[in-house]
């Protein structure tokens, strides 16, 4: 029987799951916790803010969903031991755990050479050794309970396409994606897959960063996305089943699989990079040429 007729996986539900997420006071944490409940899920906030933050937004979404639907966790992912303790009290409040979603991040926008060593230290052990030892750690939760589970890691397309300006953040977005195709052979029992989206929401000013080079400047305004964009795709990467493995590439509203057709998202980034540089290109000689038949 040929694999292409046997009928597809049903979807992955979340209904009745426990989601822990990192970095969800983030824009897209923050959104993401809302559409895992709204989906019948009790969400495990995960962060570094001590501020009352993380509490007051879990008050806000157990108060719209009208049941304990979430808990707050302070957690230093740099700190083994803070990780083992956010995935055991997800378990001792909520009584199981199916999903882990990694999506904190720390973002280092200066050159290799001039960036300072705690930062880089940081930046490598939120973006890649924090993932990986949450996943080690689910991992091992999952195989003495007995149950299956999702990781989802969120990366970024850094870590596909070296930059200028974003050495050590691109490498440690490139390992994680590394390690996200590596562990395919874990599933069923542990499903680890990978989103890797451009530009989320920059905050104001952010694109004109002289470090960033003319083309990075650009295809970032163009292919910027919202953070709305970001947690459909995380979604998806839960809700599929063959997903194992797999890299989604996220580009503007496109969406492609990295193990098939990253060739293509680089094809349609160079074309709108290109297209964007021809129409600056044509409006700096047309005002040019105004500019100079005004003198």
């Amino acid at each position: 029987m040929f694999s292409a007729l046997e009928p597809p996986s049903p979807p992955y539900s979340v209904e009745d799951k426990v989601v822990l997420i990192t970095g969800a006071l983030a824009a897209v944490g923050r959104k993401l916790a809302e559409a895992l409940i709204e989906k019948g899920a009790r969400v495990v906030l995960v962060d570094g803010s001590n501020d009352g933050s993380g509490e007051a937004l879990s008050d806000k979404l157990n108060t719209k969903a009208e049941r304990e639907a979430s808990i707050y966790i302070q957690t230093d992912l740099q700190q083994l031991r803070d990780i083992q303790v956010m995935v055991d009290a997800a378990v001792l409040t909520f009584g199981r755990l199916d999903v882990l979603v990694n999506s904190a991040e720390r973002y280092t926008d200066r050159m290799a050479d001039e960036e300072d060593a705690e930062r880089i230290s940081e930046c490598v052990d939120v973006n890649l050794r924090a993932p990986i030892l949450a996943t080690w750690v689910f991992a091992r939760y999952l195989r003495e309970a007995g149950i299956d589970g999702v990781v989802v890691n969120v990366t970024a397309m850094a870590g596909l396409l070296p930059g200028r300006g974003r050495e050590v953040y691109g490498a440690a977005k490139a390992g994680l994606i590394h390690f996200t195709e590596a562990t395919k052979a874990l599933a069923p029992r542990i499903r680890v897959c990978a989103l890797a989206p451009y530009y989320t929401e920059h905050p104001p000013g952010e694109l004109e960063n002289e470090r960033l080079l003319p083309g990075h400047r650009l295809s970032a305004g163009l292919l910027s996305m919202s953070s709305y964009q970001v947690v459909v795709s995380v979604l998806r990467c839960i809700e599929d089943p063959g997903m194992a493995g797999r890299t989604l590439l996220v580009n503007g509203s496109s969406s492609y699989s990295h193990n098939v057709a990253t060739l293509l998202s680089h094809i349609q980034m160079v074309f709108i990079v290109m297209w964007g540089l021809l129409v600056l290109f044509v409006r700096r000689v047309l005002f040019g040429k105004q500019h100079d038949a005004i003198h």
